[in-house]
């Protein structure tokens, strides 16, 4: 209710909330918690599908859950896919959820492992399954005076998972037995083609100039100030050198911030512009403005992340300054642009530290040297283009991992 008051749509549905609304019996039930979560897990979600599971798919989030509707709206139509909240931490709501079905697995994505959901599973013997999942050295320090007296969720779930031999390791020293490192499902997304194109075409209109561009990708708004002053930094850098001035391509991680981020930037000096102002619905630029003089093209959009990286010379992850820990950098990777990040690596440890032996992945100690580095970059005019070979020979290595965690259940005999 709290965050509704940025973003009504929090109210929407509500009833699910408590565990009401719909849910067929005998499906397999995926808990993908944000729109990362469920865009990281769809290769896995679409072989489900490719081999007739019928699914639920719950979700924390209205971005999730209107992303999840529309990326599956032909299976839902043909009656094989449920997108719905999860129920809240509430025995009773789960009593109301399984009151009116039975999943015959539970498939649970990433970090989530909620005590009361898993526990409510548990009790009523359905089989559940961490999958694309991950533990911390750094979680397993914060929990571990609760976890010695009382125990962790993840020990009563049936197995997990793991996206690297690292974390399956520290989920068997958790107490799960269970455990098969599968590597991590980001490394088989499908890039769609229609933002690559789109992100291509838009180029020859609003980069005519040939402006070094530098995305900001995932911004959490306790980090954005340091990305802001980064940027006019580098914009007044720029005019004392007599060289091009960069474009930023600035994509915040929540909707309900859209609004006061766009507000910080101009209010910074910067000239700003919102996706949704400067492009049309199948992102086409707008002829009309003077692209020459934006120095920031906000992404207030979703499902949208590879166009915007598709416009990027280099990007800085976001995350990476903020305390919660640093978020994906496997989409950049995947489209071959080199990635800088912040100290907070903890939570992207894998493939991070693969990434940065490989020179893909710069990770800086602090905002000043993520400035130094960007104006070397610029000063040199050099973007640091590297070979495809680099970046695929990256990606091979640790591609497959939904077919990994799928063998997992089928040897089971879950699915």
């Amino acid at each position: 209710m709290y965050r509704s008051r940025k973003d009504p749509r929090y109210r929407e549905n509500f009833s699910e909330r408590f565990g009401f609304g719909e849910s067929p019996a005998g499906c397999v039930l995926i808990h993908t918690a944000s729109i990362g979560e469920f865009r990281g897990s769809f290769p896995f979600i679409q072989q489900l599908l490719d081999r007739k599971q019928k699914l639920v798919i719950s979700c924390l989030t209205p971005v999730a859950r209107s992303y999840a509707c529309t990326k599956l709206s032909h299976e839902i139509e043909a009656g094989l896919v449920v997108v719905r909240y999860l129920p809240l931490e509430y025995f009773m709501a789960f009593r109301n959820f399984f009151s009116k079905n039975k999943p015959k697995l539970v498939l649970i994505c990433e970090l989530e492992t909620w005590p009361i959901f898993i526990a409510s599973c548990y009790y009523r013997k359905i089989p559940v399954y961490l999958i694309n999942s991950q533990i911390t050295h750094e979680a397993m320090q914060r929990v571990g005076i609760i976890t010695r007296l009382f125990g962790h969720p993840v020990e009563l779930v049936s197995g997990v998972a793991a996206k690297s031999s690292e974390h399956a390791a520290n989920f068997r020293s958790m107490g799960q037995r269970n455990v098969v490192p599968v590597g991590e499902f980001r490394f088989d997304q499908v890039i769609p083609q229609s933002h690559i194109k789109s992100g291509k075409a838009a180029l020859s209109l609003i980069n005519r100039r040939k402006r070094p561009v530098i995305g900001f990708s995932s911004v959490i708004f306790g980090e954005a100030d340091i990305y802001i002053n980064s940027m006019k930094s580098l914009k007044e850098f720029s005019e004392e050198k007599s060289i091009v001035k960069p474009l930023y391509v600035f994509v915040p991680r929540a909707p309900e911030v859209f609004d006061d981020l766009f507000k910080k930037i101009s209010e910074s000096g910067l000239s700003v512009i919102r996706r949704s102002e400067g492009f049309s619905e199948d992102l086409q630029p707008n002829a009309s403005i003077d692209w020459n003089n934006i120095d920031v093209l906000l992404g207030d959009s979703f499902g949208e992340m590879y166009f915007y990286l598709k416009l990027c010379d280099n990007v800085v992850a976001g995350g990476g300054f903020w305390h919660a820990g640093a978020h994906n950098i496997i989409e950049q990777i995947q489209l071959h642009k080199p990635v800088t990040v912040g100290p907070e690596i903890w939570t992207i440890k894998f493939p991070a530290h693969q990434a940065e032996e490989a020179g893909l992945l710069t990770v800086v100690k602090d905002p000043s040297e993520l400035t130094s580095n960007l104006r070397l970059m610029l000063e040199s005019n050099v973007n640091d283009r590297f070979s495809r070979d680099k970046f695929a020979k990256f990606l091979k290595i640790y591609a497959g991992a939904s077919n990994r965690a799928l063998a997992m259940l089928e040897n089971k005999g879950l699915i």
